[in-house]
């Protein structure tokens, strides 16, 4: 059983990576073609982390942040960096990682 879950897992990811390796790095390419409501999702995002962003008993610090997913950086960007000091990115898609650079600007230097 357990062999044939990790031979799925696999044929998951090789599938996801075939996958994003035809989307364009834009956000309307991390958004599936719904680029609109990047904004709508975002602010959503925000509010519901900003439950969490305090110190104390069950609560999460500011100090740091991952994105894992993190595509060309549309959250990084618009949510992570305003709310935390450092956020770090992984992706499978390396060309995404390249885009995130230059979308993410200054910002995205610290």
């Amino acid at each position: 059983m357990t062999s044939e879950v990790i031979e799925d897992e696999k044929q998951f990811y090789s599938k996801a990576k075939t996958y994003w390796k035809q989307i364009p790095p834009t956000v309307d390419g991390m958004l599936g073609g719904y680029g609109h409501i990047s904004n709508i999702d975002l602010n959503s995002s925000r509010k519901f982390l900003q439950r969490f962003l305090r110190e104390g008993p069950n609560k999460t610090g500011t100090s740091c942040a991952l994105d894992c997913g993190a595509g060309i950086g549309r959250i990084t960007k618009r949510l992570l960096l305003p709310l935390f000091r450092v956020v770090d990115m992984v992706d499978v898609t390396e060309d995404f990682l390249a885009k995130a650079k230059t979308y993410l600007g200054e910002e995205g230097k610290r």
